[in-house]
């Protein structure tokens, strides 16, 4: 009786660690949709109403995005980005319009790095961060313009 019990466990324990090993691969925490959180974020210029980002890939051989958006203004806007964590230089538009080309670094799972050139002239840089629980999107963002220099921080959550 003792040896059917020890096989029966063996057995189960093997079952157990394939079905492991076969375990489908662990979602992107970055791709889904996400909406802006105005009331903890920090805007330089008056924030936009709401914003819905979503995110089609995040990997080093896709970053695909794109954002909805009402600004303080009441108008709608819309931007779309579609380049590689390469650290090149890809563009992003707005309504149809390049404003800015921005290069992505992938630097872990949860963790990216960007630069951008705005049409402008003005550049910025942003660290942005998934929260473990793959709830919560932190964009901390570095602008340096012709009128100055300023921080911003976006905070998104997963919806």
């Amino acid at each position: 009786m003792k040896r059917g019990l020890s096989l029966a466990a063996l057995l189960v324990c093997g079952v157990l660690a394939f079905a492991q090993a076969k375990k489908a691969p662990q979602a992107d925490p970055w791709v889904g949709q996400w909406k802006l959180d105005v009331a903890n974020s920090k805007f330089h210029q008056p924030a936009p109403k709401e914003e819905t980002l979503t995110v089609d890939s995040a990997s080093r051989d896709l970053v695909k995005y794109s954002t909805k958006g009402t600004a303080a203004d009441g108008s709608a806007y819309t931007e779309a980005y579609q380049g590689k964590a390469d650290g090149k230089e890809y563009p992003l538009t707005r309504n149809g319009q390049e404003v800015a080309k921005i290069s992505y670094h992938k630097n872990t799972d949860h963790n990216s790095t960007g630069k951008a050139t705005v049409a402008d002239g003005s550049t910025f840089t942003e660290n942005s961060t998934v929260s473990n629980d793959g709830k919560t999107l932190t964009v901390m963002q570095h602008h340096a313009t012709k009128a100055g220099e300023f921080d911003e921080v976006i905070v998104f959550h997963k919806i």
